[in-house]
């Protein structure tokens, strides 16, 4: 038998069902045809999951519904829309599509068939042509060429007929859905919707916010703006629900706007991308420790940390940390920081666009401005969210008795310790200024808060030493005073070694050991060795300052030593 002088390139059935392997999650997916239905000039966009039971009886999404009533498209168009490469945008610099495979691909990863209804009149019938992959992978094997067919006049089915617009529009049905079943992607179906929802209202937020409505299982969508900047979004109505039934609060404030901490147009190749920095407002950063809690779940900001959306004329292409752009790395602040860079398809080499519109990193000149800019502007939006949250600790005196079991159990080890001989003020009127500063320090200034400052001046008595967490301006960490005997120790909840070191210990101390992950534990010690010895260093680099600091200071590091080994042996297991 004479070898053919000629294969095919592609086997094609065989090759599209590899590339169902493409990687999409669902909300990704379903962005391919909403894009082709918004460069079809569509207002409305209807998608449906439609859920059944597989042949194992597991719930599954079986089938998945596009509707829009865009413009539509006319036989030719209709006919070549299923084919791998085709598109009337082509490579083009001006519109959301490019390549021609992302509606394709995107069908095919979920499931085995596509079918598409169109048409360009309302009064004109309904033309139909669609793709079965197992049907054509069983022809190729018969020798048969993988091809769609013409598109023809084809009733509408009558369980799919609410979906179908009464003038123009395109209707696109992915069936043999067979990735979808629960415990799969999502515990159920609901959990699977409400992932959509969620990454839709921020895919296509520019878009809804200016009037193009968007539905999914008949459930129209809110923005979700990550720059907290857009009014009637998602956010804002969660925290309306929030905050109105507490005191003061009125419904005219029912926007919440971030803060604009920058914006600058970044020039690369001729052409502009755009980049925008944000501080969440004060309602949504509220105090420390509860960028995690069930509020901050609702607005998404526990997933915003760290997070850059790049948004391609006008559409988010990704929502991703990029590898090492951050200066100094990612920080829980960060959560409550928007940041958006905006740019056009000339410069989708500069951002590493692919042919499925998923996965952007910035690279060279662009990576290098961009990572300049951040650097300046994160520094700033850092700063404010800690303004935020050491006014808050005032006003709230949060971390008063922070260190109560501690400061207690010293009290019985000092009985058999050197007693100290610091003499402190000797004004009078000066120790109780001292004592009044810390008890405002510590439970708050006002007259309503006046019979608590006695009460906890009145406790302080008792104590050889005192400890208190609490904000003040300056550089230093610790202020230590001396008053009538006591010890009196402030620690500046301000100071980067409280907010990077103590601040996520204490809060892993305060959570349940089954909350904690492995890998919030290994961090947080790993982060409390580095700081304890960076301690040791400013400390010895401070003494260092000193022409003769062994002179100085050596009588201080021995009593230190030796008061530090005394109560570490008498005080453990209090916390």
């Amino acid at each position: 038998m004479a070898k053919a002088t000629r294969i095919p390139m592609i086997r094609t059935g065989q090759a599209l069902n590899s590339l169902r392997d493409s990687g999409y999650d669902l909300p990704a997916a379903l962005g391919e045809p909403i894009d082709n239905s918004l460069e079809a000039q569509a207002n409305n966009v209807s998608v449906r999951l439609d859920e059944g039971k597989n042949k194992r009886g597991k719930s599954q999404i079986h089938r998945i519904i596009v509707a829009d009533d865009g413009c539509g498209m006319d036989v030719d168009t209709l006919w070549y829309y299923l084919q791998l490469g085709f598109s009337t945008r082509y490579m083009s610099t001006q519109t959301i599509g490019k390549y021609g495979v992302g509606a394709k691909l995107a069908a095919l990863n979920f499931g085995k068939r596509i079918d598409v209804w169109s048409r360009t009149d309302g009064k004109a019938h309904w033309l139909h042509v669609y793709f079965d992959l197992e049907a054509a992978m069983e022809g190729e094997e018969d020798g048969e060429e993988t091809g769609i067919d013409a598109p023809t006049e084809q009733p509408i089915p009558e369980d799919l007929a609410e979906m179908f617009p009464e003038g123009s529009g395109t209707v696109v049905v992915w069936s043999q859905v067979d990735r979808l079943e629960e415990g799969r992607r999502a515990r159920d179906a609901n959990e699977l919707r409400v992932e959509v929802e969620k990454e839709l209202s921020r895919i296509f937020r520019f878009f809804i916010n200016d009037g193009i409505v968007i539905r999914i299982n008949g459930k129209e969508l809110m923005p979700h703006d990550p720059l907290m900047l857009m009014e009637n979004t998602w956010a804002d109505q969660v925290l309306h629900e929030s905050l109105k039934k507490s005191a003061g609060y009125s419904s005219k404030d029912g926007h919440f706007p971030a803060t604009l901490i920058w914006e600058e147009e970044i020039k690369v190749a001729g052409s502009l991308a755009n980049i925008r920095i944000t501080r969440y407002p004060k309602e949504i950063v509220r105090k420390r420790y509860m960028g995690g809690d069930e509020l901050a779940q609702k607005l998404r900001v526990p997933e915003n940390e760290g997070q850059i959306s790049f948004v391609r004329l006008n559409r988010e292409v990704s929502y991703t940390n990029v590898p090492k752009i951050f200066p100094r790395g990612v920080s829980d602040p960060d959560r409550f920081i928007g940041i958006e860079v905006g740019f056009t398809p000339s410069l989708d080499e500069y951002f590493g666009i692919r042919n499925v519109k998923r996965g952007v990193e910035p690279h060279g000149e662009l990576r290098n401005r961009i990572r300049m800019i951040l650097q300046k502007h994160l520094t700033t939006a850092r700063k404010q969210i800690d303004e935020i949250w050491g006014k808050a600790s005032r006003e709230d005196a949060d971390t008063k008795g922070e260190h109560a079991g501690i400061v207690g159990a010293v009290k019985e080890a000092d009985r058999t310790m050197p007693k100290g001989r610091a003499k402190g003020p000797s004004d009078e009127k000066e120790k109780q200024r001292i004592l009044d500063d810390l008890a405002k320090d510590v439970v708050g200034s006002g007259d309503e808060k006046k019979k608590e400052r006695e009460e906890y001046l009145q406790k302080l008595k008792e104590l050889p030493f005192v400890v208190e967490s609490v904000d003040f301006p300056g550089t230093n960490f610790i202020d230590i005073q001396h008053v009538n005997g006591h010890v009196l120790i402030r620690i500046n909840t301000r100071h980067r070694f409280y907010r990077e070191m103590w601040e996520p210990v204490r809060e892993i101390s305060m959570r349940d050991p089954g909350s904690v992950s492995g890998a919030d534990a290994v961090k947080a010690a790993r982060r409390t060795i580095e700081a304890l010895t960076l301690l040791l260093i400013a400390y010895g680099k401070a003494e260092s300052m000193h022409e003769n600091p062994q002179d100085q200071y050596g009588e201080l590091r021995s009593f230190w030593g030796q008061f530090l080994s005394s109560l570490m042996g008498k005080v453990k297991d209090v916390i």
